[in-house]
C-alpha cells in the first residue's frame, strides 16, 4: 500500500508566475522557528496579517513550497469572498485527505465507529455528500470536527504537516469554530498552520478578531503582522528586476518606498509601468506619478484596452478571482451572438495578461486568474450596478444550463443571482439561497445557513414565502445560539401570520426566550393568539408543542398556569405515542413552575424519565435540559454522587451537540462545584471560558449577567469587593440596579444605613416578584444574611417562615451562578436573633449538610454562624473557641477572607448579652424612668461595667453622644455618678442577663460586623 504523499501545490504558486521575491528574513526566520517546533511534536499556529497587498500569501507560499521540496505535507485551503461553502477554506484540504483515507494511504482513529460513518462525516465538511440525504439529526457539529480532525491527524504521523489557509478573514463562523476545535485537539501533533489574514478595514472581520483573541492564548500560537517593504528591499527588488547595480536603484527605490508605502502588490504594479516606459529611466524622463490606489492602476489600464477586451476583463471579474475560459467564453457568446466569441475572449485575455490585468494559472490548462484579490474587486468598482446585474445573470444563466457539474454550483448560482435581483430574477435567486441554506445547514453550519435564509427572505416577494423563510432563518439562528436575532425573526414573522405559520413563530420566540431568561408575557401573548387561532387535533405536535410553550411561558412569567399547561402538554404526548414528541413535551415542562422546595420531586422524576427518552430516541438535544435538572436537584438536596453523574451527562451534551447555550451550562454547573471546593482560582478560569463561550451568543450577549454575579460572588468570599468602596456612595436607587447584590454589596462594604434602606425596600416592595425569579433561593440567602447583620428582628421575622419552606435543603440561585449552601445556616442565623430555642439543631443540620457536599466553604461559614449564635447566646465560650478554631484553619488554608472577618467578628461579640435583650432591657425603663430608649441601651451597657468609649463603640454612636446620653441618665435616674447609675441599672432588673462568664460585656454587633472591611 503506497504511503501518502502530500498532493501538488497550487498551481498559482508556480515560479513563473512569481515575480522577485525580497527581504522578510526576520518573518522568514520566525517562520523557520515555527516549522522546527512543529516538527518536534509542538503543533504551532501563525496568523500571517497586514494590509491587502502586502505580501501575505507570497511569503507563506514561499516557505510552504520550501517545506514541500523537503517532503512535508502541504495542503492549501482558500476563502472566497463570495460564493465560499461553508467550511471554506477547509474543504480543498479535507478532500484531499479524504480521498487519501478511502484509498487507504491514511488510516484514522475511528474510536468505536464504523469507518463508514466517519467518512460520511468527513464528506460533510468537504462538500462532498454520497447522496443528497441531509445528516440523521443525531449528528452534531463536534463529531464532524473529530473526524476531520482525526484525518488531519492521520496525516500528521506519516508525515510533518503544513496546512495554508489563506484570506481567513472571510472564513465563515462555523469555519472559525472548526478552527479553533482543530488547534485544541492537535497541541500534540506535528501540524504547522499557517493562516493568512487582512488586519486592517473594511476587511477585519470581527468574529476573525475574535477567534485569534481566543487562541492566541494557547501554546504554539502567533501572530506574525507584515509591514511594507523598507528601502533597502524595494533596492534590490529594483536591482534584480531592472538587472542594474545596487547604487543605481536606490534612488528610485526610496522615491518607491513613499509613493506605494513599501506594499508589495503596488509596487509591483508601478515597476510594470515603469517598465512598459524603458525601466528607471522613466522615473527622470516622465512625470510619472505612482498611483493613489489599485482602483487607479486598474482603470488606467483598462483605459488602455478596446471596449471588448475590456468587457471580457469584467465578465471575468463578476465570475471569480479565478475562473475557466469554458464558462467566460459561454457567457460572452450569450451576451455577444454576433461575434466570435472565442475568439474574441482569447484577444481580450492576451490584452489583459499583456498589460498585467489577468494571469494565466499555470498547471491549470483554461484558467486564468487575476493576479491578486484588490485587482479584481478595483475591476469590479469601476462597473456600475447596472453592468454588474446584468453581467451576473449572464452568468448564472450560462453556468444553469451548460455547467451543471461546476464546483459550488449551488452557492455560485445563488450569489449570482442574488445580484441580479434588480433584473428580474428575485425567484430565481430565492430558489438558490434557499437551497443553499439548506445545504449549509444539512453540514451542520447554522451561522451561514441563517444568514442565507435570511436574505433569500429580503428578496423574496410572496409573504407566505418570506415567513417560511425567516422562520428557517430563526431556527438556524437557535442552533447557532444567536438567541436574539431568532427573536426578531420569529416576531416580525407573527405580525401578520395566521394559522400555523404564526404558531410556529410563536413557538420559535417562546423557544428562543426561555434560554436567555426572558420574561414570559410577550410569548404568553404571541402563544394564547396563536392556539386560538388554529383548529387542530389535540394530538397534532404542533398543538402539543404549543400548549408546552404557553407553560413554560407562563412559568417564566410566575403565572401558576404553568404547572397545569406543562402537564396537558405531557399528558396529550404520552396519548400519541410519539417518543420524540414525549421527550420534546417533558422537555419543555421541566421549566412549567421553576425548581421548589415542592416540586423537586416530582421535577427529578421526570428528568429522569427525559433522560432515558434522549438515549432512546437518539437525540441528545432533550440531555440538556435532563442533565441541569438532575444536577440542580442532586446540589438541592445534598447528593454529590447524583450531582457528578448528572455533570457528566451535561458535558457529553455540550461536547455532543457542539451548542454555545449548553456549553455555557455546563460552565456554570463547573463553576458551581469549583465555588464549593473553595477553589476560587479554577472557578475564575471557568468564568474567562464561559465569557469566551457568550461571544456566540451574538452582540447582546444574554450571558453578561450572569457571568457578572458569578463574578461577585467570587470576590465576595475572597474579599476583593473592597477594591470597588471608592466607587460606592450608598445614595445608589435600588429601583434601578439589582437590588439583592446592591444590599450584598453594602453589607461587604460595611454601609449600614444603605444597607438597611435597601433590605426594607426589597421587603416592602419588590418581594413577590424576587420569589418567582431562579435566583430567589441566592436573594434570601442575601436577604437572611443582611437582616441578621443590621439586628432587624421585624424582618428576621417575615424571612423566617420563608426560609424555613428550604429545610434540610442547599439554596442555589440561577444555573449555578450563586451556590449558598445549606439553608439550616440561615434558619440557624436567623433563630439565633430571634432567640428560638432550635437554632442550635439548625446549625448541627447545615453542618452535616455542607460536609457531606464536601464543601470547606460551606462548612467553615457554618461553623463561624455557630460560634456567633453561641457568643450571642451566652453559651459553652470553650465550645466556640473550639468551633472557631476548626473554621480559622479552614480560612487560612482555603483563603476564604470573608468568612476570616466574620470569624473575627464574633470574637468581639458580647458573649451573654444580644441586642435583643437589650433593646428588651431598655423597654422595661422607658416608662417608669422617663428614659429614651436609647438612654435605657446606654444605662445597660454602663451598668456592665463599660466606658463610654466602648458604649460608643456597641450602639455605633460617637464618644460624645454616648457622654450626653450618661449625663442624661445621671440627671434622670438622680444618682451621683456611674457606680449609682449601675446600682440603678440593677434594682430595676436590666443587668439580670449579665455575662455569667467571660467577663463583662467586650462588644457589640455595631463594634465589628461580619461583614466590615478590616
Amino acid at each position: 500500500m503506497a504511503e501518502w504523499t502530500s498532493p501538488p501545490l497550487p498551481a498559482r504558486w508556480g515560479a513563473t508566475n512569481r515575480s522577485t521575491f525580497v527581504g522578510r528574513a526576520r518573518e522568514l526566520a520566525a517562520l523557520a522557528d515555527a516549522w522546527d517546533l512543529a516538527v518536534r511534536g509542538a503543533r504551532q499556529v501563525v496568523f500571517v496579517g497586514g494590509d491587502a497587498g502586502v505580501g501575505k500569501s507570497r511569503i507563506v507560499a514561499e516557505i510552504a513550497t520550501d517545506l514541500h521540496r523537503q517532503q512535508a505535507g502541504v495542503l492549501v485551503g482558500t476563502c472566497a469572498s463570495s460564493m465560499g461553502a461553508p467550511y471554506q477554506p477547509f474543504v480543498e484540504p479535507i478532500a484531499s485527505l479524504l480521498s487519501a483515507v478511502v484509498s487507504g494511504q491514511l488510516t484514522i482513529d475511528a474510536a468505536g465507529e464504523s469507518l463508514d460513518g466517519q467518512l460520511e462525516r468527513i464528506r460533510t465538511i468537504a462538500g462532498a455528500h454520497r447522496s443528497a440525504e441531509p445528516l440523521p439529526e443525531r449528528q452534531y457539529t463536534p463529531q464532524l470536527f473529530r473526524a476531520s480532525t482525526d484525518a488531519f491527524l492521520a496525516a500528521a504521523r506519516v508525515r510533518p504537516l503544513v496546512l495554508v489557509l489563506e484570506d481567513l478573514h472571510w472564513a465563515g463562523e462555523t469555519a472559525l469554530q472548526f478552527l479553533k476545535f482543530l488547534v485544541a485537539q492537535t497541541a500534540e501533533a506535528r501540524i504547522l498552520v499557517l493562516a493568512t489574514q487582512r488586519t486592517t478595514p473594511p476587511d477585519r472581520s470581527a468574529d476573525m478578531v475574535s477567534t485569534v483573541a481566543q487562541l492566541y492564548r494557547l501554546d504554539g500560537v502567533r501572530r506574525l503582522d507584515l509591514e511594507g517593504l523598507t528601502t533597502e528591499e524595494i533596492t534590490d527588488y529594483l536591482a534584480r528586476e531592472a538587472n542594474v547595480a545596487a547604487r543605481r536603484a536606490r534612488g528610485p527605490a526610496a522615491m518607491l518606498r513613499d509613493q506605494t508605502g513599501g506594499n508589495p502588490f503596488l509596487l509591483r504594479e508601478v515597476w510594470r509601468e515603469l517598465a512598459a516606459r524603458g525601466g528607471l529611466t522613466a522615473l527622470a524622463d516622465v512625470d510619472l506619478r505612482a498611483p493613489e490606489s489599485v482602483l487607479e492602476t486598474v482603470r488606467h489600464r483598462l483605459s488602455g484596452l478596446p471596449p471588448t477586451h475590456r468587457s471580457t476583463v469584467e465578465t471575468a471579474a463578476v465570475i471569480g478571482e479565478e475562473f475557466s475560459v469554458a464558462v467566460l467564453t459561454a457567457t460572452a457568446r450569450q451576451s455577444r451572438p454576433d461575434t466570435d466569441a472565442a475568439a474574441s475572449v482569447y484577444a481580450g485575455l492576451e490584452a489583459a495578461t499583456a498589460v498585467g490585468l489577468l494571469e494565466a494559472a499555470r498547471g491549470s490548462d483554461g484558467v486564468f486568474r487575476f493576479p491578486h484579490g484588490l485587482a479584481r474587486q478595483a475591476v469590479l468598482d469601476l462597473m456600475t450596478e447596472y453592468q454588474r446585474a446584468c453581467e451576473n445573470l449572464s452568468v448564472a444563466g450560462v453556468l444553469e444550463e451548460h455547467f451543471p457539474a461546476v464546483d459550488l454550483r449551488v452557492q455560485r448560482l445563488a450569489h449570482h443571482y442574488a445580484n441580479a435581483q434588480a433584473l428580474g430574477q428575485a425567484d430565481k435567486a430565492v430558489y438558490y439561497l434557499s437551497l443553499a441554506g439548506e445545504a449549509a445547514e444539512d453540514g451542520l453550519a447554522h451561522h451561514e445557513a441563517a444568514r442565507l435564509f435570511e436574505r433569500a427572505a429580503t428578496v423574496a416577494g410572496e409573504a407566505s414565502l418570506r415567513d417560511e423563510l425567516r422562520l428557517k432563518a430563526a431556527r438556524s439562528y437557535m442552533r447557532a445560539s444567536r438567541l436574539a436575532r431568532a427573536r426578531e425573526l420569529n416576531e416580525l414573522v407573527a405580525i401578520t401570520a395566521t394559522g400555523t405559520t404564526l404558531l410556529r413563530a410563536a413557538i420559535g420566540f417562546e423557544t428562543a426566550s426561555w434560554r436567555s431568561g426572558q420574561p414570559g408575557q410577550r410569548s404568553i401573548e404571541m402563544l394564547t393568539k396563536a392556539l386560538a387561532g388554529v383548529d387542530l387535533d389535540p394530538l397534532h405536535p404542533l398543538a402539543i408543542k404549543g400548549i408546552a410553550a404557553l407553560g413554560r411561558a407562563h412559568a417564566f412569567s410566575g403565572s401558576e398556569r404553568s404547572v397545569a399547561l406543562g402537564a396537558r402538554a405531557v399528558e396529550l404526548a404520552r396519548r400519541s405515542g410519539d417518543d420524540k414528541l414525549l421527550a420534546a413535551a417533558l422537555q419543555t415542562g421541566m421549566h412549567d413552575d421553576g425548581l421548589t422546595p415542592t416540586n423537586i420531586e416530582d421535577k427529578l422524576a421526570r428528568a429522569t424519565e427525559l433522560s432515558r427518552l434522549s438515549a432512546q430516541v437518539g437525540d441528545l438535544r432533550h440531555l440538556g435540559p435532563a442533565s441541569y435538572y438532575r444536577a440542580a436537584i442532586a446540589y438541592i438536596r445534598g447528593d454529590p454522587v447524583g450531582l457528578a453523574d448528572a455533570h457528566e451527562d451535561m458535558a457529553r451534551t455540550a461536547r455532543a451537540t457542539g451548542q454555545p447555550f449548553w456549553a455555557w451550562v455546563e460552565s456554570c454547573l463547573t463553576f458551581g462545584r469549583h465555588f464549593l471546593r473553595a477553589d476560587f482560582a479554577a472557578a475564575q478560569r471557568v468564568l474567562a471560558e464561559a465569557e469566551e463561550i457568550g461571544r456566540a451568543f451574538g452582540p447582546n450577549r444574554e450571558t453578561d449577567g450572569p457571568v457578572g454575579l458569578q463574578t461577585f460572588m467570587i470576590r465576595r468570599e475572597t474579599g476583593r469587593l473592597d477594591q470597588v468602596r471608592g466607587l460606592v456612595s450608598g445614595e445608589e436607587d435600588p429601583g434601578t440596579v439589582w437590588a439583592p447584590g446592591l444590599l450584598a454589596l453594602y453589607c461587604e462594604l460595611g454601609l449600614r444605613e444603605p444597607a438597611r434602606r435597601t433590605l426594607h425596600f426589597l421587603m416592602n416592595r419588590d418581594l413577590g416578584r424576587l420569589q418567582i425569579s431562579s435566583t430567589w433561593p441566592a436573594v434570601m440567602s442575601f436577604l437572611c444574611d443582611a437582616a441578621v447583620w443590621l439586628d432587624d428582628v421585624d424582618v428576621a421575622q417575615q424571612l423566617h417562615p420563608l426560609a424555613a419552606e428550604y429545610a434540610g435543603l442547599n439554596l442555589m440561585g440561577g444555573e449555578f451562578l450563586a451556590v449558598m449552601g445549606s439553608a439550616d445556616r440561615q434558619l440557624g442565623s436567623l433563630e439565633s436573633l430571634l432567640e428560638i430555642d432550635t437554632a442550635r439543631d439548625r446549625f448541627a443540620a447545615a453542618l452535616e449538610m455542607d460536609a457531606r457536599m464536601e464543601s470547606p466553604l460551606h462548612i467553615a461559614s457554618t461553623l463561624t454562624a455557630t460560634v456567633t449564635h453561641l457568643r450571642r447566646a451566652g453559651e459553652s465560650s470553650s465550645r466556640a473557641a473550639e468551633l472557631a478554631e476548626r473554621a480559622k484553619a479552614l480560612c487560612a488554608q482555603h483563603s476564604l477572607v470573608r468568612v476570616r472577618r466574620q470569624l473575627d467578628a464574633a470574637d468581639q461579640m458580647p458573649q451573654s448579652m444580644s441586642t435583643r435583650t437589650l433593646e428588651t432591657a431598655a423597654r422595661r425603663l422607658t416608662q417608669p424612668s422617663g428614659l429614651t430608649a436609647r438612654e435605657a441601651e446606654v444605662l445597660c451597657l454602663l451598668g456592665s461595667g463599660l466606658s463610654n468609649r466602648r458604649i460608643a463603640r456597641v450602639l455605633v454612636i460617637s464618644e460624645n453622644t454616648a457622654a450626653n446620653h450618661v449625663r442624661n441618665i445621671l440627671m434622670k435616674t438622680g444618682a451621683a455618678n456611674r457606680t449609682q447609675a449601675a446600682m440603678y441599672a440593677a434594682a430595676h432588673g436590666l443587668l439580670d442577663a449579665a455575662p455569667t462568664s467571660g467577663g463583662p460585656i467586650s462588644g457589640g454587633a455595631g463594634e465589628s460586623t461580619p461583614h466590615r472591611v478590616q
